[in-house]
């Protein structure tokens, strides 16, 4: 893992970012508030579900309630190649390994990267948000970005 520093080492860090932080904190509280409730909806759309099947309904079939469409959907599974198995069971027919294991390598197809960041506390801050304040008002306790202690280190 590469060295971490302070953003103040990165001039084009030091308007945006902390802002930026900041903001992208108060979402991610926001958005937990609501996580319970998205596995709550999930959750009585999965009984729904299993109402509409034990009634009959085949797949793209609907009926209508309270003004709503309510649908039973159906999709397939995703599938995906499990090379371990492939590779043991052409292995135990007799075809050489590193034949197998290239075979995979080359018929291997890979997506777009991944590239997000992650925001966390720094270790030793602690940070709070009482239930009475607006989102707005979050305070950073402790080690707070841009304090002395990180200007030293730049």
């Amino acid at each position: 893992m590469p060295a971490t520093g302070t953003f103040l080492q990165y001039p084009t860090l030091l308007e945006p970012l902390p802002a930026l932080v900041r903001k992208q904190r108060r979402l991610e509280a926001r958005v937990a508030k609501v996580a319970q409730d998205a596995k709550d909806e999930k959750a009585v759309r999965g009984q729904i579900d299993q109402l509409l099947v034990a009634a009959g309904l085949q797949k793209s079939e609907s009926v209508t309630c309270a003004g709503y469409d309510v649908t039973h959907n159906e999709r397939a599974g995703a599938s995906s190649l499990n090379a371990e198995r492939v590779t043991a069971e052409l292995v135990a027919a007799g075809v050489d390994p590193e034949l197998v294991a290239q075979i995979l390598l080359d018929s291997t197809e890979t997506g777009s990267p991944a590239l997000f960041c992650t925001v966390k506390p720094s270790k030793g801050t602690q940070v709070r948000a009482p239930q009475d304040r607006p989102a707005s008002s979050v305070r950073l306790v402790g080690r707070a970005v841009g304090t002395a202690a990180d200007r030293k280190r730049a």
